[in-house]
C-alpha cells in the first residue's frame, strides 16, 4: 500500500521558500537598495499594488464605521451639551427682555401726568384671568397697603378700572370693559356722556344726554377723558379711550359712539391704585 507523503513535501517546499526569502532579504539589505534584487522587489510591489488598493478600499468603510461607533457616544454627549447651552442662553435673553420691559412700564407709571398729585400705590397683577371673557384682574396689595373698594386704577395709557373687592393682601380690579362698569366722560363742547363696557374684546359704548344740548360733533380718533363731575367715580382728566366710530341714524337725536380703551388690557403687568374717593 502506497504511503501518502504530501504533507511532508509541503513542509519541505515551505521551508525552502522561507530560506530563500531570508537569503534575498539579507542580500538586498547589503545591496543598499541597488541591483537586481531591488528591481525584483520593485516589480513585486507593483504587482501587489492593485491588490493593496482594492483591499484598502474594501476595508476603509469598516474602519470608519468602527471608529465612528467608538466616537458616537462622545459626539452625542457633546452635541447635547451644546444644545443645553443654547437653550440656557435663549432663556436668559428672554428673561432679561421681560425684566427690562417690566422695569420700563413701572418707570412710566410712576410719572403719570393725569394723577395730579393724588397719592397712589403701585401694584402688580398676579392673576390676569383665565380667558378673554373675564373682565377683572387680581392685584398683589390690599387693605394693609391702603387699597379700598371703589378706588380708581390706572396705568401708563390711562384708566384701567376700579377696585371691586379687597382683602388684607390682595384685591380684585374690575376692568373698564366689564358690562357693569361706567364712567362719566367729557365730549367736545359742553356735552357730558357715559362710557360703558361691553366686553373685554369689544369697544365701549358712549351715551350722550342731549336733553338740553345739541348733539356733540365728534370725530373718529378723538380721545375722551373722565369728566370729574361732583360725586363721579373718578377724578377729572383721566384718559379713557379713543373714539372708534360715530354715527347718527335718521330721526335719532343721540349719536352712536364707540370708544376703544387707550390701555392695552392684554399687556398689563403693573398698575397704580389712586387713593381717591368721590367723597
Amino acid at each position: 500500500m502506497a504511503v501518502y507523503r504530501r504533507p511532508s513535501r509541503t513542509r519541505y517546499v515551505l521551508a525552502v521558500l522561507v530560506l530563500a526569502a531570508l537569503t534575498l532579504v539579507t542580500i538586498d539589505a547589503r545591496s543598499n537598495g541597488t541591483g537586481l534584487l531591488s528591481d525584483i522587489r520593485s516589480k513585486v510591489s507593483d504587482g501587489f499594488a492593485p491588490l493593496q488598493r482594492g483591499t484598502h478600499a474594501a476595508l476603509q468603510p469598516i474602519g470608519n464605521f468602527l471608529t465612528g461607533a467608538l466616537d458616537y457616544g462622545s459626539l452625542r454627549h457633546e452635541n447635547q451639551t451644546l444644545r443645553n447651552q443654547i437653550v440656557a442662553l435663549q432663556q436668559q435673553s428672554v428673561q432679561a427682555a421681560g425684566e427690562e420691559a417690566a422695569a420700563e412700564q413701572v418707570l412710566a407709571e410712576q410719572h403719570l401726568p393725569f394723577v395730579s398729585g393724588i397719592p397712589t400705590v403701585s401694584v402688580e397683577i398676579i392673576d390676569n384671568g383665565s380667558s378673554n371673557f373675564e373682565n377683572s384682574v387680581t392685584i398683589d396689595k390690599g387693605t394693609t397697603s391702603g387699597v379700598a373698594v371703589g378706588q380708581p386704577v390706572v396705568a401708563a395709557g390711562g384708566l384701567v378700572g376700579s377696585v371691586q373687592s379687597v382683602s388684607a393682601h390682595t384685591a380684585t380690579v374690575i376692568l373698564l370693559t366689564d358690562p357693569t362698569f361706567a364712567a362719566g366722560v367729557r365730549l367736545p363742547g359742553a356735552n357730558i356722556g357715559t362710557a360703558q363696557g361691553v366686553g373685554r374684546t369689544d369697544p365701549m359704548r358712549v351715551t350722550v344726554d342731549t336733553t338740553n344740548l345739541a348733539a356733540p360733533k365728534v370725530r373718529a380718533g378723538e380721545e375722551l377723558v373722565t369728566s370729574g363731575l361732583d360725586f363721579e367715580k373718578f377724578p377729572p382728566n383721566i384718559p379713557v379711550g379713543r373714539i372708534a366710530a360715530e354715527s347718527t341714524s335718521p330721526g335719532q337725536a343721540e349719536p352712536d359712539i364707540t370708544l376703544a380703551p387707550l390701555v392695552d388690557l392684554e399687556q398689563l403687568s403693573y398698575l397704580q391704585v389712586m387713593m381717591w374717593s368721590p367723597q
